[in-house]
């Protein structure tokens, strides 16, 4: 009777350890997948972020192409030079491919596109483009002041966090293309009319942390002659 209840006594000490070891595997298991997916959601969110920051992108450069063709003020950036035309000589003008593409300008984001990484001149080239500067007097719009050291804190680390993107662009022309004028007029038997125009490729990166994410997005738009 006794070594019975001595080998019932050590089957339960050994089913309670194989039970603690299956239970600690289990909740081992669980903290890893739940680290995993934060983890995945975390990076979904940043790429999420930097392919608005690449529409950011687009954007910007469409607004260069017509301040430049309508002869407006315009900028643009290469490496850490920043220069402003302000001359309204090129108005009505189409943009050519006058910046050359050399191999000290030839960026993580201009090589992200394939399909233009032998191109040796474009329209303008536009690096390290703040997206902070673009969206920063709507952060700052959000907390009104008086703020508690809290919310000061929490409004510190969105800016931190949002001066870690940028964007880059570069536009070329690639010829003459048809361009569309929609008819408004309610006069009866009124049609669109086909004007000549020429066609603008336009590339632009949205960038996380100095290359770490890099989403390229490409548009076309066309300017009528």
């Amino acid at each position: 009777m006794k070594n019975k209840n001595k080998n019932i006594k050590g089957f339960t000490l050994i089913l309670s350890l194989v039970l603690l070891v299956a239970m600690s595997l289990m909740g081992g298991t669980l903290v890893v997948l739940s680290s995993s997916d934060h983890r995945d959601n975390n990076t979904d969110d940043l790429y999420q972020q930097a392919f608005y920051v690449g529409e950011t992108g687009l954007l910007e450069a469409e607004k260069y192409l017509v301040n430049k063709y309508l002869g407006k003020p315009r900028r643009i950036k290469t490496g850490l030079n920043a220069t402003r035309e302000d001359d309204d000589s090129s108005k009505n003008i189409a943009p050519r491919n006058n910046y050359p593409i050399t191999a000290d300008n030839r960026t993580p984001c201009y090589k992200s596109f394939k399909n233009v990484v032998d191109l040796e001149n474009v329209v303008a080239h536009y690096v390290d483009g703040s997206f902070f500067n673009i969206v920063g007097p709507i952060v700052n719009a959000s907390y009104p002041s008086p703020l508690s050291s809290k919310e000061e804190k929490f409004r510190d680390g969105e800016i931190s966090f949002l001066q870690r993107f940028t964007y880059e662009y570069f536009l070329v022309n690639i010829g003459p293309a048809d361009s569309f004028e929609r008819g408004n007029s309610v006069q009866q038997g009124s049609i669109d009319v086909v004007n000549a125009g020429t066609a603008f490729r336009i590339y632009a990166c949205g960038i996380y942390d100095e290359d770490k994410i890099i989403i390229p997005l490409e548009s076309m738009v066309v300017l009528p002659d």
